[in-house]
């Protein structure tokens, strides 16, 4: 699986260095950590993102969000993601990344991933990967991750804003996580383990605050969808979310 994996970063670097400087969008991105025309090598700025802030109708939700520090060149990142489905946390993790810009639209990243757990042990990743804007306006993050005894994962998240009207935005957004080795302990299983596809309808009530309401489908696959079962737990869930993006 990871030589599909290696041969999905390589493309992804390909893209990477020909993405031209010229493409900078001067709309916000989705993590703050991007290059931005805004920002200013000489005078260090620091902003708060918040991607994802938003309620589940399954009792859950979801605390999307980072804080940088930096210029265009070089940041300092602090991300916390943090899902909850069913009354039970999906997710829970704070990265610490060192963020350089390699062109005017995409990013290298390195640094560490802790994963709290609370009914199993918690772990540590080291983090590789690049996030950026592919041409068309195409939000990308590839993460590979290299963890305790081996263990090796790669997330890769896709983002897409469609523009309806002034400020009525459609944004439909995918998450696939692939892990190396089986960990039933932990529920995820060899090859692609978890596919998420979302679907939020965003109102930009100013350029920093934007409400949404959407939908939010998640599935177990292959050996991590077994062990789902074999604990009685449903492997696909379809809901809808209510929440705000923001930035300062």
């Amino acid at each position: 699986m990871f030589k599909n994996v290696a041969g999905i970063t390589a493309t992804l670097w390909i893209l990477a260095a020909q993405t031209s400087y010229g493409q900078a969008d001067s709309q916000h991105q989705r993590h703050s950590y991007q290059s931005s025309d805004e920002d200013n090598e000489e005078e260090p700025m620091a902003e708060v993102s918040l991607d994802y802030v938003e309620l589940r109708g399954d009792n859950g939700g979801e605390i999307e969000g980072d804080f940088s520090y930096g210029g265009e060149q070089n940041k300092f990142v602090a991300e916390v993601d943090y899902e909850r489905s069913s009354g039970e946390i999906e997710k829970n993790e704070l990265w610490a990344l060192y963020s350089r810009a390699i062109s005017a639209n995409w990013n290298f990243l390195i640094g560490i991933r802790h994963d709290f757990n609370l009914e199993t042990t918690s772990r540590n990743w080291v983090a590789v990967g690049i996030t950026g804007e592919s041409p068309y306006k195409f939000e990308m993050d590839a993460v590979f991750f290299y963890g305790e005894h081996g263990s090796t994962a790669f997330r890769l998240e896709g983002e897409y804003e469609i523009k309806l009207a002034q400020d009525w935005n459609l944004v439909p957004r995918i998450e696939l996580n692939f892990f190396g080795q089986n960990d039933e302990a932990r529920g995820s299983g060899s090859g692609l383990s978890e596919a998420e596809v979302g679907l939020r309808l965003m109102y930009e009530v100013t350029r920093k605050f934007s409400p949404y309401i959407g939908i939010h489908y998640e599935r177990e696959v292959g050996n991590a969808a077994d062990f789902a079962r074999e604990e009685g737990e449903d492997v696909v869930s379809t809901v809808w979310v209510l929440g705000f993006r923001a930035w300062f």
